[in-house]
């Protein structure tokens, strides 16, 4: 059986409650954007260039490892705010920890070389040299 609530009124109640889950989804929308870690990896001959935007963070934001044949890129930052004025504070605290993690085993580990400047952290891979003469190339057929 239908609800004695007005048409109109059921669906602004459902509304409200839309909107409300909907502004609460928006407040967070662009937080995606501060926890992606873009990468480019650049094959320069000898060497990979890798290189991963990381604006705004510091040195102690920034861990680079090696595990066996992995290179793992680990963010873990923590950032808070108080503001007061008024009588209205606002405390808020963000926690940010992210990774990206690369198979590295046909690279000399003992030669890779790195800066972070500028928000960018800028590594260089150096090929092991077995591996560079092993590579070939299948030759492959494309239709159209």
């Amino acid at each position: 059986m239908f609800s004695m609530v007005p048409f109109a009124r059921r669906n602004r109640r459902l509304m409200e409650n839309f909107n409300r889950g909907f502004d609460h989804s928006f407040d967070h929308f662009f937080d995606v954007f501060d926890t992606t870690m873009s990468t480019d990896i650049v094959d320069r001959g000898d060497y990979y260039e890798l290189t991963c935007d990381l604006p705004g963070l510091s040195k102690d934001d920034i861990k680079v490892s090696l595990d066996e044949n992995y290179l793992t890129i680990n963010v873990d930052r923590k950032d808070e705010r108080e503001e007061t004025k008024d009588e209205y504070l606002l405390q808020e605290r963000c926690t940010y920890n992210y990774s990206r993690r690369f198979d590295i085993r046909d690279i000399d580990q003992e030669k890779i070389t790195g800066n972070y400047k500028n928000g960018v952290l800028k590594l260089e891979l150096p090929k092991r040299e077995e591996a560079a003469k092993n590579r070939g190339y299948l030759d492959i057929n494309f239709e159209d």
